[in-house]
Order: structure tokens, then sequence, then C-alpha cells
């Protein structure tokens, strides 16, 4: 203990050196930059080891940190571009003419009704009830006359006194259980048949033998109403107490936003029950709606999948557990490519500022042609739990100081290619969030493509296939995080058969 003194009071009374000061003063720099990088970087774990070993006098302080062991076990903890890899995209989507009507000789039973059935790349099946007319008319699914049906809250009839919202969605591991799915609606709508319908012949009745089908399963997602943004705003959180008004498209421009919220939006509202109906307790509510875009940000922004195109339209996904507490928030925007030369076209938009510019992380490919249609969705998966993550998602919804109207979204929320210190939503889409960006050719109408994107997203199915010819070309995905602050095009093999 003298000793301990001793010497402190020797060095209060020679003064701190000037290389004193400077050790002090890089260890403090050091523990805050720490701080900063662990909020804003996933390669904060190397920076902070290197800069250590620097201001402590290491001999070998590579890029990984103060020795070999420390580097690799930093390389080794380092997240990998397959684990932002999506875990699926839609394949192939057919409009499905199914029909109630059960042909028993010449009879036909049942009103007309449809599924569309989406096949994933992970194998999984969605069925999803709509009007079989319109199916047949439109060789897509019909976005458009679907929404006018949600809005007035129409049902689709199989007959049988079987009937399911619009919309209602149906989801299958595989599709040898949509298949057993649909031979359970056929038997079960030919028993209620059979029931009213008995055998008669020479004045005698019997009553036809049943196959005894069990009644088609609750949908795994069904449609819960449409509201204003003025009606939701408990619901969601979205405060309206930092701004009253949408911004205009050059007070956008000046904030380099994208898109934003309207107080007058619609949302679509749908639940899941994930299977379960009877326990409530593993059930979300999604929130859909459009946002209005800046014409002017996203009349020419380049593409992962090469070229540069124009926004169709951009929707807005919240979902919410039982609790109601936020657990996914997604971003999906369609374009229609403009320029698929790959270079740079006239005003388009690259993300960042200054020396930390880039474009969409850069296009994979060139491969895009014009009028092809791209679909770019950015998914943020949030833990319940992660309370930091919650308060940034809250914040922005609420408005914070760095925006003048809750709901603004920058091109970095929407392509996350590009770190944004100064976003903090920004920041969590770039850190944690799948992003994959999907061209389709042969769309011959990009706003009802865009519609149908919307549809899907509301109901846990991607619409995003306009007829049977229409095909994905192109398909990339944003990688890891890198120490620069961007996220590599990835290309995304599974999407493009």
């Amino acid at each position: 203990m003298t000793q301990r003194g001793g010497a402190r009071s020797a060095w209060h009374e020679r003064g701190a050196t000037a290389a004193e000061y400077i050790g002090i003063a890089l260890i403090v720099g050091v523990v805050v930059a720490g701080v900063a990088l662990v909020v804003n970087s996933t390669s904060a774990t190397e920076q902070v080891q290197r800069a250590w070993c620097m201001v402590t006098g290491g001999s070998d302080c590579g890029a990984g940190g103060g020795d070999g062991d420390g580097q690799a076990a930093a390389e080794d903890d380092a997240p990998e571009d397959s684990d932002f890899e999506p875990d699926k995209c839609t394949i192939q989507q057919t409009g499905d003419s199914y029909s109630s009507v059960i042909k028993i000789g010449f009879v036909e039973i049942g009103e007309n009704a449809g599924f569309v059935v989406t096949e994933y790349s992970d194998g999984t099946v969605t069925m999803t009830a709509s009007n079989g007319g319109e199916i047949g008319a439109t060789g897509g699914f019909g976005a458009d006359a679907a929404f006018g049906q949600l809005e007035a809250g129409a049902s689709v009839d199989f007959g049988g006194g079987v009937e399911f919202d619009y919309g209602s969605t149906w989801q299958f591991e595989s599709m040898d259980q949509a298949e057993q799915f649909r031979d359970q609606l056929d038997d079960y709508l030919y028993d209620q048949w059979a029931l009213t319908h008995p055998a008669c012949a020479m004045g005698v009745c019997m009553p036809r033998p049943l196959l005894g089908a069990d009644p088609p399963p609750v949908p795994s997602t069904s449609f819960g109403g449409i509201a204003l943004t003025g009606d939701v705003t408990g619901e969601l959180g979205i405060s309206t107490t930092t701004g009253t008004a949408p911004l205009t498209q050059a007070a956008m421009t000046q904030q380099g936003v994208t898109a934003q919220l309207g107080g007058s939006a619609q949302w679509t509202v749908t639940n899941d029950n994930k299977g379960t109906p009877d326990d409530a307790e593993d059930d979300t509510r999604t929130y859909v709606t459009d946002l209005s875009l800046n014409a002017e940000l996203t009349g020419q922004i380049a593409l992962a999948t090469g070229g540069t195109g124009s926004m169709a339209g951009m929707s807005l996904s919240i979902t919410r557990n039982s609790d109601n507490v936020i657990t996914e928030v997604q971003i999906v925007s369609t374009s229609e490519v403009s320029s698929s030369g790959g270079g740079s076209a006239d005003g388009e938009v690259t993300q960042g500022s200054g020396d930390n510019q880039n474009s969409a992380g850069g296009g994979i490919t060139g491969g895009t042609t014009d009028g092809d249609v791209v679909v770019t969705e950015t998914t943020l998966q949030l833990d319940p739990e992660d309370a930091a993550s919650q308060q940034i998602v809250t914040d922005w919804l609420g408005g914070t100081g760095n925006y003048a109207y809750p709901g603004l979204i920058s091109l970095n929320a929407v392509d996350p290619s590009q770190a944004d210190p100064d976003d903090p939503f920004a920041m969590l889409m770039h850190n944690n969030a799948t992003s994959s960006t999907v061209a389709y050719d042969q769309v011959t109408d990009a706003q009802g493509f865009a519609l149908n994107v919307k549809f899907g997203l509301a109901f846990g199915a991607d619409f995003t296939m306009e007829s049977e010819e229409t095909t994905a070309t192109e398909a990339a995905y944003l990688g890891a995080p890198q120490p620069d602050g961007t996220r590599p095009a990835v290309p995304y093999e599974a999407c493009v058969e």
C-alpha cells in the first residue's frame, strides 16, 4: 500500500508526460469507439482488438487483433453471407382454377371458387381462397379485384355450407399436404351434397353412402379488416405528436427519404394462427399498407440484379405477436427496369454520401432487360426480448429527432446495402435484415404486379407472378455486413431455375 501511494504521489509531483496523456486518451478513445462499434457494426470485435493491441504496444496488430488466436476467434465469430440468405422465395405461381363443382353424373353442385397455389423454394406451399372466375379471366391472381372484395367483406363460397373469408390462406409443409387438403375438401363437399340428395329409384329413396370426411381445417391466415392510419395508431404505436402531415417531396429529398407513411393510408389487417387455432399464444397480426413514394429519389435507382429502375410501388408490413410486441418489419418494393446496361443512368440514385456512396450493393449481373419487373424484399426479424431493437423500431414509428414525421423511410432502410450511422433504424436493417431482389420477365402490368406483391405480403404468400409465363430471371440477396460498411450482392441461386 505504501509503495503504491508513493508512486502515485511521485506521478502527481512530476506531472504526466505527453506520452502518458496520449496513452490515456487512446485508451479512452478505444473504449468509446468500442461502444460505438458495438452499436453500429458487426465487425466491432476485430476493430477493437486491433486498436487495443496498438495502444498496449503489441508487436503484431493485424486486422483481427493482437494475436493469432484472437484473430482466428474473431474470424470464426464473423457472420457469413449464407447467414443472411432468406429462407425461401417464390419459384412458381399458377392460377389454379379450382371449383367446388362436383359432378355426379352430370349434376353440378356448389359455387365457383378458386385457390391460388404458391410453391416455394424450400418445398412449402400456400393455398389462398379466391374467386375462380377472376383467376380464369386474368391468368393470374387478380389482386386488384381481390382488394375490392376485401373492402366489401366478401367471402368465397365453396358450396355445401363451406365459406371462407376472401384471401384466407392455408400453409403446408409440402405439395403432398396441399393435395391432401384439396382431396379432403372434395370429399367433405361430396358428403354435404349426399346428405341432402338421397338415391331414389321406383319411388324408394335411400341415403347415399358417406365418405366420412372431416370438414376443412381453419385457415392459417384470415382477413381481419381494412383500417386507416388514424384507426390503428394505438395498435401499431404510431405517434402523431411530432408531425401531422406528410412532408413535401422537396423536404423528403433534402432528408434523403424515399417514401413515407401517409396519414390517410389504408391498412390491410390479417390474423395468423400459425396452424393452431385453439392456441392463441403464438398468434400474430400483420398490418400492411402502401407507402407514398418520393418520385425524385425512386425514379432512377440501382438494382442489385443489374441495371437501374423506377419504383412502381412500395409496401410496409408490421407484425405483432399476441402480446402486441413487434416481431417483424418488412419493406417490399416493386421496380420496373428502365436501363439494363448496368452502367450509370442519368439521375441514378446511389446510397450514402461523400466517400460512402454505393449503388445497391453493386449489381451481380446485367442480365435484366428493359421492362423487367424487380421485387426487393427486406425483412427484419425482431426478438421480442431485445429491448434495444424494440426501442429503435418504436422510436422510428413514433418519430424521433431524426424525423420530422413518423414513418419516414430512407433508401438505406429499403435497401440496407450501405451502413448509415446517422439513422438508427437504417443501421438496424443493415446489421440484421435479410434482403432479396428478384427480377421477373414478361410482366405487362407493373402496377398490377405491385398490387399482387402487396396482397401476398398481407397474407404471407409471395404473389409476385402475374401469369404462368412470368418467370424469375435474375436473383440476388445481400450478404453479411463488411468492415467498410457495405453488404455485397450475392447470387440467389435458389430463386432461379
